[in-house]
């Protein structure tokens, strides 16, 4: 006789199912906004193996089952795993479900669900246990697994389903790509013999490759009910490799896996032996009735739940830095005293000397010592950094702590156990090595390191960057590369954590070469995300536009860096920034006063509606830009007002839906004060006409 374990809190409606045999099934994650829906508990007695197990495991000499081609919802230890019991653990923010599981060769499987209260978003994670005699081979584990994406409704999920895929690349992060389930060829066809309509061997997936979590893909997704207007979102919370994977069963079901790294695709394999134990990435999954902005804003919730407290994520403080276009790595005495002069005059609170301080020419290969270049700093680093303290200001440096270049001295004489290694050889990345943080020693080194900055500089702010990636991982000491690259980051987030325990107030923000890293493995930890490299301000709007979706807002550090001494420019460099967090940069030094003023302007409002972005959650009224559209819109809902930044880069005149309109009081632009485009709310719309094309302007809609 089967069991049911149901759950109806947050928002959420979360049924599993115990079978006759044990095999525990997830049966049902949906809103409860959604009505429910009667599912099936009869088998095929043509197929006995006709189950949806919650964790999918294949283990090394284990078959898999059924027609599955490369999909890894079909693997047969995943049956081995029977029910033995279940129960609840009270924690800060909610409660955690554990399913106890055990097979009869002494693997034991625990599946954990963790809610959050008021969020319709749980974290999910498996864990495994060899109590058993022999090694166990493992070449892939579910975080999470679904076999009913879009099962509410009447209609097949195959005729109403959308995709979000979120591409994610160098100075162009963060950009969505929806696409209908059919376009990607999961509708299925019957095939002569089978009347299976919905099922195919095939499915389509996207993965994190190597130790840039987010350099192909953001580790996250969104999938969309149009039927019954019940949004899916979900992330994987980790830094290294990844894999998302859609694909359709027999019944005519769409399933969502979501996992850590694979052999099939990463090459991972881990040898469990006797005694020991592993745990999958964590992930978060969720379910909320309406568009992907009502599914942004509970990603938004959740991760607000997971992450680190910290006091930067409370008082959101404003960064200078000196990098984008403005001293691009060429640091001197003078040149810093100059720009730490106009960062103090706008209002700027922390000020951050970024890459280049610690080598007199080419220092791309030399970095690795951090030992400050005397050529650069005649009277030394410290006096720089005393000099921004003595404006007002917190000093910040730039470290790329997990990499040395090959022409570093030290490099040359460490043992090759401190770096990621293969086939014998150190793995070189753009003349970098890559530091093993497996390595205790290497980890002494490192919080050495951050030691001597903080104890000779004063330094409060680190930008953490990561611009190489290990590729494949390691082959030395490890089962397998890819394990190598999972090892990596659980050590690599322990001495994150070390550090916060010893510097509770010092503030690191996440870098990667932009928004190569961009994931919440690190910003759970850390508290502030760089997310993007990209130089020119109008591209760099299309990217303020959608990076909430991604990172909570103020948590989103975006570049409001002019370069040009003109009005617009700079007032639409500043909309970039101005409802996520401000990078401030740019060519300071040779702006007019007016310019500087409105920077000034903006920066003071900025520190007026802090206080609200923190609490506020995204939305996407045009829903997310694309790099060819003309017009763009983000906004944060707050309880009393919302706030929308509007980007006109090809545009004068444009119209934009606000779902809210009949809850508006009054509305107003509020970045510049000095206002002279034209603006009115009619019909649930926006109309806006600016004075002329590429202008970005800031609105304030006053809640009745």
């Amino acid at each position: 006789m089967t069991r049911e374990i149901r759950i109806e809190e947050n928002g959420l409606r979360v049924k599993f199912l115990i079978c006759e045999n044990g095999v525990v099934e997830l049966q049902d994650f949906s809103s409860s906004q959604v009505p429910e829906k009667a599912r099936s508990v009869e088998r095929k007695k043509s197929d006995p193996e006709n189950y949806h197990p919650v964790m999918e495991v294949q283990i090394s000499g284990k078959t898999t089952r059924g027609m599955h081609g490369y999909k890894h919802n079909l693997s047969s230890a995943s049956l081995d795993f029977r029910y033995t019991g279940h129960y609840f653990e009270e924690r800060e923010k909610g409660r955690e479900l554990i399913i106890s599981m055990a097979t009869d060769y002494g693997l034991k499987g625990t599946y954990h669900m963790r809610f959050f209260e008021g969020i319709p978003v749980v974290q999910t994670w498996s864990c495994l246990e060899n109590q058993g005699t022999e090694d166990l081979g493992l070449e892939y584990v579910s975080s999470f697994i679904y076999q009913g994406i879009s099962g509410n409704g009447e209609k097949p999920y195959y005729e109403k389903t959308e995709i979000y895929v979120p591409r994610n690349s160098w100075s162009c992060e963060a950009q969505w790509e929806k696409k209908d389930i059919r376009t990607v060829n999961l509708s299925g066809m019957p095939v002569d013999g089978f009347n299976t309509p919905g099922f195919g061997i095939n499915r389509y997936c996207y993965s994190g490759r190597g130790s840039w979590s987010s350099c192909e893909y953001l580790p996250m997704g969104f999938a969309r009910d149009t039927e019954t207007e019940e949004t899916y979102c979900f992330q994987i919370e980790h830094s290294g490799q990844w894999h998302v994977e859609y694909g359709s069963d027999l019944e005519g079901k769409l399933y969502l896996a979501l996992s850590g790294p694979t052999e099939a695709e990463q090459g991972w394999w881990k040898n469990l032996k006797p005694g020991e134990s592993f745990a999958t990435v964590p992930v978060a999954f969720g379910a909320a009735k309406g568009d992907v902005s009502q599914g942004a804003a509970a990603l938004t919730q959740y991760r607000r739940a997971v992450r680190r407290k910290n006091e930067d994520d409370e008082k959101l403080y404003v960064v200078f830095n000196d990098y984008m276009n403005c001293l691009m790595g060429d640091p001197t005495d003078e040149r810093e005293r100059a720009i730490i002069d106009k960062a103090a005059e706008m209002g700027c609170e922390y000020y951050c000397l970024d890459c280049g301080w610690y080598d007199k020419g080419y220092w791309w290969d030399r970095v690795g010592e951090w030992k400050e270049s005397p050529e650069r700093f005649p009277n030394g680093l410290k006096a720089v950094c005393d000099y921004a303290k003595s404006k007002g200001m917190k000093m910040g440096l730039w470290l790329e702590i997990e990499v040395m270049g090959t022409a570093c001295e030290l490099a040359q004489k460490l043992p090759d156990d401190w770096f990621i290694c293969r086939h014998g050889k150190r793995h070189v990345d753009n003349k970098r090595y890559l530091l093993d943080f497996r390595n205790p020693e290497v980890r002494k080194y490192c919080m050495d390191t951050i030691d001597r900055l903080i104890r000779d500089y004063g330094v409060e702010y680190f930008k953490m960057d990561y611009n190489v990636t290990m590729g494949y991982g390691s082959d030395l000491n490890s089962d397998s590369c890819a394990d190598a690259i999972m090892e990596h980051y659980k050590y690599l987030y322990q001495w994150y954590e070390e550090i916060f325990r010893k510097y509770p107030d010092l503030i690191i923000e996440n870098c990667g070469s932009g928004g190569q890293r961009m994931d919440y493995g690190m910003l759970k930890i850390l508290s502030l995300q760089s997310t993007s490299d990209q130089t020119d301000y109008i591209y760099n709007s299309y990217i303020a536009a959608n990076v909430a979706s991604a990172v909570t807002p103020e948590q989103a550090g975006m570049w409001v860096y002019p370069y040009e001494d003109d009005r617009e420019h700079t007032i639409y460099n500043m909309v970039n920034g101005l409802l996520l967090r401000p990078y401030v940069s740019g060519m300071v030094w040779k702006m007019s006063g007016s310019n500087l003023e409105l920077m000034k302007e903006g920066i003071d409002l900025y520190k007026q509606i802090r206080g609200e972005i923190k609490e506020a959650v995204p939305f996407f009224p045009l829903g997310f830009c694309d790099v060819r559209d003309s017009v763009l819109a983000y906004g944060l809902k707050g309880d009393k007002n919302t706030y929308l930044a509007v980007f006109m880069p090809h545009a004068r005149e444009g119209s934009i839906p606000i779902d809210f309109a009949d809850q508006v009081e009054a509305v107003s632009v509020i970045y510049p004060k000095e206002e002279d485009c034209s603006y009115c709310l009619e019909n649930g719309e926006l109309k806006i006409a600016m004075p002329q094309e590429t202008c970005g302007r800031l609105f304030k809609f006053t809640l009745k």
